[in-house]
């Protein structure tokens, strides 16, 4: 797999969080994907990578005042494991199976 590395936020041992290749209409769409052709990681692997898609989806989204977190509902990537983060853009191409995805976690970007 090539990458560009623009638009790589990090990587590490394990997990790669980049820009989505389709951004379908938002500003920043982002994901966590693990770097294992697994369908399921260990809990403690997963709970680490959503503090970490958290994390950067803070800067990345600065621009709004919250993000979510999808489940893989829709998923177009199935060899790997991995989150999208976007922002709640009514005008984007999917904003309505947004609404019918199951949302990990509604994020406020400014950290309490």
């Amino acid at each position: 797999m090539k990458l560009d590395m623009e638009k790589i936020f990090y990587q590490d041992g394990r997990f790669l969080v980049l820009r989505t290749d389709k951004l379908k209409g938002h500003a920043e769409r982002i994901m966590i994907v693990s770097k294992e052709h697994r369908h399921s990681i260990p809990r403690y692997q997963s709970e680490f990578a959503l503090d970490k898609l958290i994390e950067i989806g803070r800067r990345v989204f600065h621009y709004t005042p919250k993000f979510i977190i999808m489940d893989t509902t829709f998923a177009t990537t199935k060899k790997h494991w991995h989150l999208v983060a976007s922002d709640l853009n009514p005008a984007s191409e999917d904003f309505n199976q947004i609404l019918r995805t199951k949302w990990i976690a509604d994020v406020d970007v400014e950290e309490i």
